[in-house]
């Protein structure tokens, strides 16, 4: 059963966005519902800030961490903190790896105001929410793509960035073959002939941003 929704959540809460409006306006949102409220706009200052049995309302989209490292990282600490995002992505199979990866709940950016409120709610009380509109979409959402190894999500978004094998085998400190292997797992499972086609539809998904390709 949910608390009255005039009560006040004992937990505090950080809001992270990388847009200051954004932030301030969800924070603003959240003040009179839960003990307190702290503003962060980076995955640096996110891990600094965040402690034990808080909950973080976070973007996906973190400058200095793009995509969902921060949610990771912080689901890894096992010191219940609970993640909701707050994202503008409407993908199901990016929906799907954040609720893999830990958050607790995903809620659109562009949802009634409701909704967050109610998801805070629900997270605080134990239970997972996503929002009501991609629920349809998620039951019949494709083949989930959280079968992503963390490496061969590395290797994916530097062949966004347009790096050859042998320049991502340096970066990340793996053989050539290994990045090769990598590319050939996620060609087959993306169902794609061409590193371009691999990227083009990552990018679709919203799963990677898209950086531009080399001339």
């Amino acid at each position: 059963m949910h608390a009255p929704d005039d009560a006040v959540l004992a937990v505090d809460v950080v809001v992270a966005d990388h847009h200051r409006v954004v932030a301030e306006g969800v924070a603003a949102l959240l003040a009179p519902c839960v003990r307190s409220t702290t503003l962060v706009h980076s995955a640096a200052t996110l891990f600094e800030r965040a402690e034990a049995g808080m909950l973080i309302v976070g973007d996906i989209d973190l400058p200095d961490m793009p995509g969902l490292d921060p949610l990771r990282r912080l689901a890894a600490r096992r010191d219940d903190i609970r993640f909701i995002v707050l994202s503008g992505h409407d993908e199901p199979l990016v929906v799907q790896e954040a609720m893999q990866a830990g958050a607790w709940a995903y809620v659109l950016k562009h949802s009634p105001r409701g909704e967050l409120l109610d998801a805070l709610r629900d997270v605080v009380e134990g239970r997972r929410y996503v929002s009501p509109g991609l629920m349809a979409a998620l039951v019949n959402a494709p083949p989930p793509v959280h079968r992503l190894t963390r490496r061969q999500r590395e290797v994916l978004e530097r062949m966004a960035r347009g790096l050859r094998a042998t320049e991502i085998a340096v970066e990340l400190g793996i053989s050539v073959r290994t990045v090769e292997s990598h590319r050939q797992a996620l060609l087959d499972l993306f169902n794609v002939h061409s590193g371009v086609a691999l990227v083009r539809e990552a990018i679709r998904m919203g799963l990677i941003r898209d950086h531009g390709s080399r001339p």
